[in-house]
This record gives structure tokens, C-alpha cells and sequence, in this order.
């Protein structure tokens, strides 16, 4: 019977390794160095996805890491009585973020978010030179695998803890039995 429950939760497993082709990661923005006014940038789903708003009224160009530097503009917004939303960007190419490490196991036991990389990239937004300071973030809530690894951690303690419950007093009330045959042997 344990064997069979192993064997179908080991099945379960598997395939949503597989289904989790979108890595579980999430960017964290900690700041823009210098602030500038009308230019929001954000961390989103994705360990190299940012949420851009340009209300500066100039373009905005980041630079990846390739040598030379290749820019990436965002033009910007006209005016309006309305601002538009914000413009989500997943960033290909030579960025610090672009090669994330693989979730380990512990990760995924753990059920804890866990900075995987720190970086920083440039960019200018008219005349002005700024650089984003950023995080790769592990979130097992993303994690379909952690989230049933977690629920058999539960499980096994569960079953630990039930196990000990009923096998302690049969063993207490056969201690005399059990003690006796050793003796006897001896």
C-alpha cells in the first residue's frame, strides 16, 4: 500500500516539473539612482521582467551588457489627460539577469523566498545617466512543485506523528513480552 502511495505521488510529481517552464522567479527593483521624476520602474513575474511607466516626456533608453552596449529605448508617452499604464518588459539578451540559476531541492523544501541574484543595469532618460538596482527572487508561490512538496512534508510528518501514536502504546503494553523472550534467550 506504501508502496503504491509512493509510486502515485512520485507520478504527480513529475509532470509539473515539466509544466513549470516558466521559472518560478520574480524581480524586485530596490531603486533608481538618482530618482526621476515620471519615470516608475517596477519588478514583475519573471526573474528579467520589469513594469516601465515613462512620463519624463524623454526617451528612456537601458543598456544591456554586451560590449558595445546595445540600447533598448522606450519612447516617450504623449500627453494626455489620462497617463497610460505601464509598459511590462521582459529583457533578452546580455543582461546580469538573463542566466538564473536552477531551483535547488532545498528551495523547494524550504517553501521560502530566496534571492537567487543581485544585479544592477544603466540607462539614460533624456540628458540623465541612472542605474536600476535589482533582485532575482525565488517564489515557491510560482512554484507548483514546491507547493506539493510542502503539502508532503505535511503529509509525512503526519503520518510520523500517527504512526508513533499507535505504535507506542502497543509496544508499552508488549514491553513485558517483548523484554521477557531476550531475557530468555540469554
Amino acid at each position: 500500500m506504501a508502496f503504491a502511495f509512493l509510486l502515485a505521488t512520485c507520478g504527480l510529481l513529475l509532470p509539473l516539473d515539466a509544466l513549470a517552464d516558466d521559472q518560478p522567479f520574480t524581480t524586485v527593483i530596490d531603486g533608481t539612482v538618482p530618482k526621476i521624476n515620471g519615470l516608475t520602474i517596477q519588478g514583475g513575474n519573471g526573474g528579467c521582467d520589469l513594469v516601465l511607466q515613462n512620463q519624463t516626456n524623454q526617451d528612456v533608453v537601458l543598456f544591456d551588457l554586451s560590449k558595445p552596449p546595445k540600447p533598448f529605448h522606450f519612447s516617450a508617452q504623449p500627453k494626455s489627460a489620462s497617463p497610460r499604464p505601464p509598459i511590462p518588459v521582459h529583457l533578452t539578451g546580455a543582461w546580469p539577469c538573463a542566466s538564473l540559476p536552477a531551483v535547488t531541492e532545498d528551495q523547494r523544501w524550504n517553501h521560502l523566498q530566496v534571492t537567487v541574484e543581485t544585479w544592477s543595469i544603466s540607462g539614460t532618460a533624456g540628458a540623465v545617466s541612472f542605474k536600476v538596482n535589482g533582485r532575482s527572487v525565488y517564489d515557491p508561490g510560482l512554484d507548483p512543485t514546491a507547493d506539493l512538496l510542502i503539502y508532503l512534508r505535511f503529509g509525512a510528518g503526519a503520518l510520523a506523528v500517527s504512526g508513533l501514536l499507535i505504535a507506542g502504546p502497543y509496544l508499552f503494553k508488549k514491553r513485558r513480552e517483548l523484554l521477557g523472550s531476550s531475557k530468555k534467550a540469554a
